[in-house]
């Protein structure tokens, strides 16, 4: 089922369980529990939770709990009829209007904004020796740059066990971090060997979508940066697995480097909103395409799950990547990848070279935020 169908639904139910509420407490706890609450049940995973978050019918939802609220009076309403173990906590009013002010920036619920922070992990401490750990990068790297160090698997395992040596015991994630972080401070010009040799890789065209979707799908679950992402080993593991599925047959270590590649070209940065327009024309539903129906001319491309843009893409060829996602299709979380809600739409652009197709993406992402390219994490 589609995101807006399931948002119509909800917000349905919604509105029943407003009408029979005994409090505001327990209209709330029914509609945003994170294990039993009607989102969370409805919503399974956190990307459709975001993409619930963007829509008018959670924004009416909110509207009803306001209502209720007012109802039942702010104190009065804040105990819930039916126990449930739940705990509330008096804020300072400013703090709570800080909260307030965070959340609604953020597209969560107070409560969700609450349960994030009091859930954050303990940070590993950053302040570790650079001397160390550019020694440990200078007698590993094989004259491969830090990056390479860092996303290749044997690279990073001998990165590694040289600072484990060195009597470094911060996390692998602190330790990659360090190394990634080395050269952005000045004063360590000069104290890592220059690279020598580069990765070989050179076709990113044909597989740039699968790695920035799996990086715009973990930024929107986990609010991490592509630095994070490749620092991390979990992080690392999560990016393969989704970018993998979405281009199959090809190696973990080509698509973290398409990753990296899309910061470089600033792929992953709010893109400039030309004056550049745009006329999008269905090629019907994803899983019913007919490649010959489609040309293989530069051009933009889009996904929509009913009216709600998901992905925004542009291409040399349309024709080619088309077929690239077809063989790997796109993220679960949608739902709708064997009905015919999710629809793919088309904008030849014949003419224009690679700087008019960003533009022209640029443009489309501004006005229209798709789920997975308008980000709030760069």
């Amino acid at each position: 089922m589609a995101i807006e169908s399931k948002a119509n639904r909800v917000f349905e139910q919604a509105k029943s369980l407003a009408a029979k509420a005994g409090s505001w407490m327990d209209f709330s706890a029914q509609i945003f529990d994170q294990r039993s609450g009607l989102i969370a049940k409805t919503f399974p995973t956190e990307i459709e939770r975001q993409a619930f978050f963007d829509t008018e019918q959670y924004n009416e939802i909110h509207t009803l709990l306001v209502q209720l609220m007012k109802r039942f009076g702010l104190a009065a309403g804040a105990t819930p009829k039916e126990k449930s173990g739940r705990v509330l906590i008096r804020l300072p009013k400013t703090l709570h209007q800080c909260l307030e002010i965070e959340a609604r920036r953020e597209g969560v619920s107070l409560n969700q904004l609450a349960v994030s922070k009091l859930s954050l992990p303990l940070r590993d401490a950053t302040d570790l020796p650079g001397d160390l750990i550019a020694s440990a990068f200078n007698e590993t790297h094989n004259g491969y740059s830090q990056d390479w160090v860092i996303v290749e698997p044997v690279c990073n395992t001998r990165f590694l066990a040289k600072c484990r040596e060195y009597g470094l015991t911060a996390s692998d994630r602190a330790l990659n971090h360090a190394l990634m972080n080395f050269r952005k401070n000045p004063k360590n010009k000069g104290k890592l060997n220059p690279a020598t040799k580069r990765s070989g890789f050179n076709d990113y065209e044909d597989y740039f979508y699968a790695a920035e979707i799996a990086v715009r799908v973990l930024q929107r679950t986990e609010g991490v940066t592509l630095d994070r992402i490749l620092c991390d080993p979990d992080l690392r593991s999560q990016f393969d697995d989704l970018a993998m599925r979405l281009a199959p047959g090809l190696t973990p270590l080509k698509l973290r480097c398409a990753a990296l590649n899309l910061r470089k070209t600033h792929r992953l940065q709010p893109l400039e909103s030309g004056v550049v327009d745009y006329d999008l024309v269905s090629a019907g539903p994803f899983r019913r395409l007919n490649l010959d129906n489609i040309a293989a001319s530069p051009g933009g491309y889009v996904f929509y799950d009913l009216k709600r843009p998901i992905f925004a893409g542009e291409t040399e060829n349309l024709r080619k990547r088309i077929q690239l996602h077809l063989a790997g299709g796109l993220p679960e979380f949608l739902g709708a990848l064997d009905s015919d809600d999710l629809v793919l739409k088309l904008q030849l652009l014949p003419t224009f070279k690679s700087k008019d197709r960003l533009d022209w993406l640029g443009a489309f992402i501004n006005r229209e935020r798709p789920l997975l390219n308008y980000q709030k994490v760069a």
